[in-house]
């Protein structure tokens, strides 16, 4: 508890921080930004054609280039997927109903529950849980490929910017003067042959997310539940591109494309942008009803509203979000199964500002399919076991997929092409699925403490090798 408290005392102190620091790059901007803007060419020191921004296609407004349609696409998948990662159930371990031949109340559950699944018992009139987690995660692959060693490339085409004309055209290190090249284009990266070379920007990212969430269950009937959870997120963002110059075309005019001017041996420089943001995210009130209890245990409604409380700018939120799902349990006193199916309402965009807005409209925060299922055993009195898989599918979020691509350039004698490989953005839906174990033990009095890993299970999207939680709960 001490630990939880001093982080979030890290957390404030970090946010009025960084409010005094003034205003900076928002992290969703991060990305983009460095991928499709930074990556520029040093100013030629003569007079002619520049070079600086051929590369940029923000920079150059060159907004079809391809780069920007997958760098796009590829925060999208970010942005939606750090600020809508699950928190744990804000339902109490302790579940109680009145008993009128005893004439006080009694435990109904001789288990403490899931993490990150609902089961259906109710936690009783009158009766109130209060907690706090902690929860971290790391992100290490994007749709199966490493975030932080390289392995994800963007390739940048040359703007289509220019003309030979005369007898010129090589652009003889971005001056030329006289028979250069006439800064006009002509529908072709043929013509100038310097249009034909590319940047290879390999990504080197390291993605991490902090959330202390405070959460609390009241029973206003025996049926009928209510909750809160009010997450505090602090999210880090660490970005670099290595980015190197493909020299198809210019090989034997290396002075046309380089990272230090008049260094034909300047064929490779690093690009980096680092953010952090912390602050309220998306507030969740919870609310369940128990519908039936039947022999083999009980069949319960709920619902979930995310109030749009957190940062979409800084990844803190996603927007509002209705959640509605249903939720079946039942079993023994020792094992006790549980099962949950819904679906995710979204009404909000991802959000276009700043850099973002020039590259396209906004889109919508996508729909989820949601399911859980898995077992709590009871180990003893004081200690609960469980095991989940916990699944959601973003319904047309749209996929990156690896594929084999080409680009054309004029060699020395002959129309000659570049084989590389790269993300091509496809329609579709994302799957995601984890699979979480853990514990809860009552250590004295109505005190559970709980700890629990989760998993991921499929190669989509964003991912985590594993998210550590733990927390502290007490029932009233």
């Amino acid at each position: 508890m001490r630990v939880i408290g001093l982080f979030v005392v890290v957390l404030v102190a970090a946010a009025d921080a960084r409010a005094q620091a003034g205003p900076s790059r928002r992290l969703a901007e991060i990305l983009p930004s460095l991928v499709l803007q930074d990556v520029t060419l040093p100013r030629p020191a003569v007079d002619g054609v520049s070079h600086e921004i051929h590369f940029s296609p923000i920079g150059s407004d060159e907004l079809n280039n391809p780069a920007v349609g997958i760098v796009r696409s590829f925060n999208k998948l970010m942005m939606v997927q750090l600020s809508s990662f699950p928190l744990g159930s804000s339902a109490g371990g302790f579940t109680y109903s009145f008993d009128d031949s005893l004439g006080t109340f009694r435990r109904t559950s001789s288990s403490f529950g899931p993490s990150f699944a609902e089961r259906a018992t109710t936690i009783g009139r009158g009766k109130l849980s209060a907690g706090v987690t902690y929860q971290h995660s790391r992100y290490n692959t994007f749709e199966g490929q490493e975030l932080d060693d390289g392995s994800i490339k963007f390739y940048l085409l040359h703007e289509e910017c220019c003309t030979a004309s005369g007898g010129g055209g090589g652009g003889g290190g971005g001056g030329g003067g006289g028979s250069g090249p006439i800064q006009q284009p002509n529908g072709t990266r043929l013509n100038p042959a310097f249009e034909g070379d590319q940047i290879e920007a390999a990504l080197f990212m390291k993605a991490t997310t902090d959330t202390v969430a405070f959460l609390a269950n009241y029973g206003v009937t025996n049926r009928w539940d209510v909750g809160l959870g009010v997450p505090l997120v602090r999210v880090d963002l660490d970005a670099s591109v290595q980015a190197t110059i493909l020299r198809h075309a210019t090989a034997l005019n290396p002075l046309t494309h380089t990272f230090e001017f008049g260094n034909p041996q300047a064929t490779r420089k690093t690009f980096r942008q680092r953010g952090t943001a912390t602050g309220l995210g998306d507030v969740l009130l919870r609310t369940k009803y128990q519908i039936a209890t039947l022999a083999w245990g009980g069949l319960s409604g709920a619902a979930d509203l995310r109030l749009p409380t957190g940062d979409k700018r800084d990844l803190l939120g996603s927007g509002t979000q209705v959640k509605m799902f249903l939720i079946a349990s039942g079993g023994t006193d020792r094992l006790i199964e549980h099962v949950n199916v819904g679906y995710t309402k979204a009404t909000d965009n991802v959000e276009r500002f700043g850099l973002l807005s020039e590259l396209g409209g906004d889109e919508p925060v996508p729909d989820e399919l949601n399911y859980a299922a898995g077992l709590e055993f009871v180990a003893s009195p004081r200690l609960t076991l469980f095991g989940d898989i916990v699944g959601r599918t973003l319904r047309n979020a749209g996929r990156l997929v690896l594929s084999n691509k080409s680009v054309a350039f004029q060699g020395v004698t002959s129309v000659q092409t570049a084989e590389f490989e790269e993300f091509d953005p496809r329609p579709g839906h994302v799957s995601l699925m984890l699979g979480t174990a853990g514990f809860k033990f009552n250590p004295a009095g109505n005190w559970i403490v709980s700890a629990s890993l989760l998993l991921p299970l499929t190669d989509a999207g964003l991912r985590s090798r594993v998210t550590t939680v733990v927390g502290l709960d007490h029932a009233f």
